[in-house]
């Protein structure tokens, strides 16, 4: 399994295909790299080249002195330095999603586009204080029947910088993304921000299409597979990323 040593962590990821563009997948606070390898052959016929990986502290990378959300944008650009990747099309699902909203606003040159899937820019208290909780939660459970002791620090740091949204939103930056931006979520989704905020990201991001898909809660890559396939490319091929057929 391929991994890239960045000095102050390791960092692994796993790809198909082969190409100067890439379809970067950014995974939520719960997953990893793994969620996302069986989607490799469909993303790979359309952009030549797909990658998934894991945040530091997670999965397959390795822990690390410091976590922060600037750090796991750094993070992913530094990954695609080393894998020779000027642009990508970056994906973030739900933690994912906050994840990359960062790292449009950091790296700006190295995004063909960004998707932001069930995802949020900002939290109310509720929702900060459920996020809190989350990683909280997470410290009673490690151990043989729970999570790894290793990505403790790292999924509760991940779960703070969510609630953190509440009192430091990204949403007053959002106006100076200058990448397209997709915004995807489910009209039933009630775990980051919903409907509601992706209605907010819609507002303040000057070149972003907004689709709320029925029937869905969390996850629209997975649950509603086609239609989101569907809506990428067509997206892609609007902002000239893809070719048309």
């Amino acid at each position: 399994m391929p991994d890239v040593n960045l000095g102050d962590v390791t960092i692994h990821y796993q790809e198909a295909g082969e190409g100067p563009l890439a379809y970067v997948y950014c995974h939520s606070l719960g997953g990893n790299s793994e969620d996302f390898v069986q989607e490799f052959d469909f993303w790979k016929k359309h952009f030549g080249r797909v990658i998934t990986w894991d945040n530091r502290g997670r999965g397959e990378s390795s822990q690390a002195k410091k976590y922060s959300l600037p750090l796991y944008a750094s993070d992913l650009a530094r990954l695609l330095d080393g894998l020779g990747i000027e642009k990508a099309v970056v994906h973030g699902f739900s933690w994912g999603g906050v994840l990359v909203q960062q790292f449009a606003l950091d790296y700006p040159e190295k995004c063909a586009a960004i998707i932001v899937d069930s995802s949020s820019s900002e939290v109310n208290l509720a929702a900060s204080e459920r996020w809190y909780q989350v990683g909280e939660a997470a410290k009673l459970r490690t151990g043989d029947r729970g999570m790894k002791p290793e990505h403790l620090e790292s999924f509760v740091a991940s779960a703070r910088a969510v609630a953190s949204l509440r009192e430091q939103p990204l949403t007053p930056r959002l106006k100076s993304i200058t990448c397209p931006v997709l915004i995807v979520v489910g009209a039933g989704d009630v775990s980051t921000g919903g409907p509601a905020g992706a209605v907010i990201m819609s507002r303040q991001i000057p070149n972003n299409r907004l689709q709320i898909f029925e029937g869905v809660e969390h996850a629209v890559y997975l649950q509603q597979q086609e239609g989101f396939r569907k809506l990428v490319l067509a997206f892609c091929r609007e902002q000239g990323i893809l070719r048309g057929d």
